[in-house]
C-alpha cells in the first residue's frame, strides 16, 4: 500500500446503483478485471468467494478484489440496494497487478462520510459534467484513503468502535423513527448513557444526536431525488416530527432548502 497515493485511477472507473431481490443473485462469469468498492444502502448482502461468505449490510462498505469469481445476494431480507465503483489503476503501473490489502468487510464505522462521498460520486458520474471524470475519481480517492486509515486504525479506538456497534446498527435500522432516543442505542450495548455518549464521540468525534441528524439528511438527499415524492413524506419517513423542523435541519446541513436542491437536481 506504501506509495500508491503516487498513482492515479484509470478513466474507465465506473459508478452506478444497484439492487438485487432475494429470489436473485448476481454470479461473476469470469475473473473481475477491476476492482470494487460498494456501500450498502438498504438490506444486506452476502458475498460468497470459494468458501468465503461475508455479510455486509446497511452503512457498511464492501471491498471486492480484482481477479475474484463470486456470488452476490440479498440475506435476509427482500432486497439489498448499494452504490458500487468499479475502477483499477493505469495500466503500467506496479499497483495493475495488485490489489488493495482490505478485507471484504473493509468498513463498520463513519457511515455519514462514507455514504455522503459515495452519493456525490455518483450523482456526479450520472450528471456526466465536464470534469466529472477528475470529480470521481478524486472522490473515490478520498474512499480508498478513509478505509487506509480505518486499516491501520488504532487498536483502541477501534476496540472502542467496537463496543458500541450494536448500538450502531440500531440506530442505521431506526433513524426513521422520530421516537429514537440515545438511551435506546445505550441500552443495546449495555452502557449508561452518559458512557455511551462519551465513547461514540471518541470514535466518531460527533455527538450521537449530531451523527443520527446527519444520516437523516443523508437519506432525504437520495429521496429527494426521486421526484415523485413530496417534501412532506420524505420528511416523515427520514424520521422528522414535521416538514417545517425537515426544512430547518436540511438548510443548516446544506445551506439550501430542500426544495432548492431538488430543482438544483433536475
Amino acid at each position: 500500500m506504501k506509495g500508491i497515493f503516487n498513482y492515479q485511477l484509470a478513466d474507465n472507473t465506473v459508478v452506478f446503483t444497484d439492487s438485487l431481490k432475494k429470489d436473485s443473485s448476481y454470479v461473476a462469469k469470469k475473473p473481475r478485471d477491476h476492482e470494487s468498492i460498494f456501500f450498502v444502502t438498504k438490506g444486506a448482502l452476502l458475498y460468497e468467494k470459494g468458501d468465503i461468505r461475508e455479510v455486509i449490510e446497511t452503512g457498511q462498505v464492501g471491498y471486492i478484489a480484482r481477479g475474484s469469481s463470486d456470488k452476490s445476494s440479498a440475506y435476509l431480507c427482500d432486497e439489498v440496494s448499494y452504490i458500487a465503483v468499479n475502477f483499477s489503476f493505469d495500466k503500467g503501473d506496479h499497483l495493475s497487478a495488485k490489489t488493495l490489502p482490505f478485507k471484504i468487510l473493509c468498513s463498520q464505522g463513519f457511515i455519514y462520510k462514507y455514504e455522503q462521498l459515495f452519493k456525490d460520486a455518483l450523482n456526479h458520474y450520472i450528471l456526466k459534467t465536464p470534469g466529472y471524470i477528475a470529480i470521481c475519481n478524486g472522490l473515490i480517492m478520498q474512499i480508498i484513503g478513509y478505509l487506509y486509515n480505518e486499516h491501520n486504525i488504532d487498536v483502541v479506538k477501534y476496540a472502542k468502535m467496537q463496543q458500541i456497534e450494536a448500538g450502531i446498527q440500531y440506530l442505521n435500522r431506526h433513524y426513521n423513527s422520530p421516537e429514537l432516543k440515545i438511551s435506546e442505542l445505550a441500552d443495546k450495548v449495555y452502557m449508561s448513557e452518559k458512557h455511551f455518549r462519551r465513547v461514540f464521540f471518541e470514535v466518531y468525534n460527533q455527538t450521537p444526536y449530531a451523527y443520527l441528524q446527519k444520516l437523516r439528511i443523508s437519506k432525504a438527499e437520495i429521496l429527494l431525488l426521486n421526484m415523485s415524492k413530496k417534501i412532506s413524506e420524505i420528511a416523515l419517513q427520514c424520521g422528522f416530527c414535521d416538514i417545517y423542523s425537515f426544512s430547518h435541519c436540511f438548510k443548516k446541513h446544506t445551506g439550501i432548502s430542500p426544495t432548492e436542491y431538488r430543482s438544483s437536481h433536475i
